[in-house]
């Protein structure tokens, strides 16, 4: 069927106008403008200044649209070029939406600490690594020997492992009922992972999540407020993104800023608060 030169004029304009973050360096040069400068200066000074265990948290909001994916595109950037093992990545990446927890969270955070540093050819030592690679085929349900065989030179246990989660709800709630009942266990290989991939880089981690800020407001309610402390355990730098109407309650804010050793969160935008001001 023919199509007329003004509706695949109008259809390309509506294409163009989409909102969508700026993540490649080369969309970076061509469309970004100057914005957010003093929230991620205030964001790499935290980072900079953070002291190492697990009071190292940082909470960082603002409206959907107002280009926090970009500008956190930009920290995990900058940080690299800093000398940082960045790991930047988005939940909605590994996990559905509806079926975010902190269990999945933590769980996302291990499994892309070993991708990024695998991606990276990060030199970990063999024995930590098959005992790292037996773990997350054990919890995935992953016959390591079978896919190592199937696929060869192809094999990305990570890539395959990521696959699950997304579409396995069976092995989501494994994962969940397992760690549920003893959560130290997944802290403690967080940090094991952690702690090899920092001495093989010589680097200081720092973890960035987004698109925690795009859950339905019970299911943050949940996960930031009674139920937060199991995201601060891991020993190394993390940002978490949150949705910023979760921040109108005051005892969640107050409890995330007790957890962050009283460090108001970061917001984005000319909100009520205004660019880059804590949230106090």
């Amino acid at each position: 069927m023919s199509e007329s030169p003004l509706r695949s004029q109008f259809r390309n304009a509506y294409r163009n106008l989409v909102l969508r973050p700026l993540l490649e360096p080369e969309e970076v040069r061509r469309f970004k403008v100057p914005y957010g400068e003093k929230v991620l200066a205030k964001l790499e000074q935290k980072i900079d200044f953070a002291l190492p265990g697990s009071n190292n948290k940082m909470i960082f909001t603002g409206h959907q649209g107002c280009g926090k994916s970009t500008l956190l595109g930009e920290l995990s950037r900058n940080l690299k070029a800093a000398g940082y093992f960045s790991v930047s990545f988005s939940i909605a990446d590994l996990v559905e939406r509806s079926d975010i927890d902190r269990i999945k969270i933590l769980f996302a955070i291990a499994v892309q600490l070993m991708a990024t540093a695998e991606a990276e050819k990060i030199e970990i030592p063999q024995d930590a690594r098959e005992r790292f690679y037996n773990w997350f085929a054990i919890k995935t349900q992953v016959n390591l020997a079978q896919k190592r065989a199937e696929l060869g030179a192809g094999f990305d246990l990570f890539k395959i492992v990521r696959g699950k989660m997304q579409v396995d709800a069976t092995i989501r709630q494994e994962i969940k009922e397992e760690f549920e009942r003893n959560i130290t266990e997944l802290v403690d290989r967080i940090n094991e992972i952690a702690e090899i991939i920092a001495n093989a880089t010589k680097k200081d981690i720092v973890v960035i999540i987004e698109d925690l800020d795009k859950l339905d407001i019970g299911d943050a309610r949940e996960i930031f407020s009674e139920r937060v402390k199991a995201l601060f355990q891991p020993q190394f730098c993390i940002v978490y993104t949150i949705p910023i109407a979760v921040l109108r309650e005051i005892d969640i804010r107050r409890g995330l800023e007790m957890e962050t050793n009283n460090d108001k969160p970061l917001s984005l935008g000319r909100g009520i608060w205004g660019e880059g001001q804590g949230l106090g």
